[in-house]
């Protein structure tokens, strides 16, 4: 999962820094405001899918004395940013843009390779869009796109299609616009191009920071998942009872799960029966019962110790995403 986010941020940071180049350059040549809110609509994708490979790339770091839980956090943190550089440097220098090219029409100049720019914009975000759909199609698996987005950890290889889906529709909308322009002679079509670029790009941002605040607060995890490790352990022999479950996502594909169990005395005694029958005929002295009750006590310890263990060997088998377990005793 984390090596197809990788590949559809690297992907996008490529093409769009193509994109970026040729998109400036039309606008220096045609003045065009629709043009320039394009370039800054491609730039600001190149701006935060350069934080979010940062942030996948930080994430990776292994736990260390300061953070027992690993670096996953930075992901979140890192994508948070990159919806927030949509929004400030996407949509807000593009909607000012478009609001001051509104009342202050500039003096267009018309020239073909504008199109020609757009027409290879359009083939390269369409690209990287696809490289992206990839990428959150392998995620999804067998999903709806409803619980998909209700129960996603890793939000990257989304932040990408998204803007790159943005990407496709704001040069067809720059498309139109430039062309009413040149057609009509009015430069307000090229204004309102800016403006409808500027404000689809503030949607897509503010989505983006809302699922990101989520995950860097701590969202719990998948529903199935947490389901079906409590039904695992409720359908073992020595669990009484499962209560107090809490859990909550630390990284992408790495999970933690807490809950209390109140475990079953008889069953996990039984293994100790033989021992007690062979030891209790000598207990005839206070400091042999004393011994004995220590010993006795030691080894329910040691039971179920290892009856924890077991249960959690069996739930990361089943769930490798579990990677921080904590099954306290009742």
């Amino acid at each position: 999962m984390a090596s197809t986010s990788t590949g559809a941020v690297v992907s996008a940071l490529i093409g769009n820094s193509v994109v970026a180049l040729l998109k400036f350059g039309a606008f220096f040549a045609t003045g065009s405001g629709a043009m320039l809110s394009e370039a800054f609509h491609t730039l600001a994708d190149v701006f935060n899918q350069a934080l979010l490979y940062l942030g996948i790339r930080r994430s990776e770091r292994p736990a260390d004395a300061m953070f027992a839980y690993g670096y996953g956090g930075e992901r979140y943190f890192f994508a948070l940013l990159s919806a927030v550089g949509i929004f400030l440097l996407g949509c807000g220098v593009t909607l000012y843009h478009g609001i001051h090219s509104l009342l202050h029409p500039p003096e267009l100049q018309h020239s073909v390779w504008v199109f020609v720019v757009l027409a290879i914009s359009f083939a390269i975000d369409a690209w990287v869009f696809r490289q992206a759909l990839i990428a959150v199609r392998e995620q999804m698996g067998e999903r709806d796109v409803k619980s998909f987005l209700k129960s996603i950890t890793d939000p990257t290889a989304l932040a990408v299609l998204l803007e790159d889906f943005a990407a496709c529709i704001g040069v067809l909308i720059a498309l139109v616009a430039i062309g009413l322009s040149q057609w009509t002679g009015d430069p307000m079509w090229d204004s309102i191009g800016s403006i409808l670029i500027a404000g689809m790009m503030g949607l897509i941002a503010v989505w983006l920071g809302y699922q990101n605040r989520v995950l860097v607060l701590g969202r719990r995890i998948p529903a199935e998942v947490r389901n079906s490790a409590v039904q695992f352990l409720m359908e073992q022999g020595s669990v009484k009872k499962v209560s107090a479950v809490q859990s909550r996502v630390i990284g992408s594909g790495n999970f933690k799960l807490k809950a209390e169990v109140d475990f079953d005395g008889e069953v996990l005694g039984q293994d100790l029966g033989a021992w007690v029958l062979e030891r209790a005929p000598g207990l005839k002295e206070r400091a042999d019962c004393d011994a004995f009750a220590s010993e006795f006590g030691e080894r329910m310890m040691v039971l179920l110790a290892m009856e924890v263990n077991r249960l959690e060997a069996e739930l990361r088998k089943r769930h490798p995403e579990l990677k921080h377990l904590d099954l306290e005793a009742d």
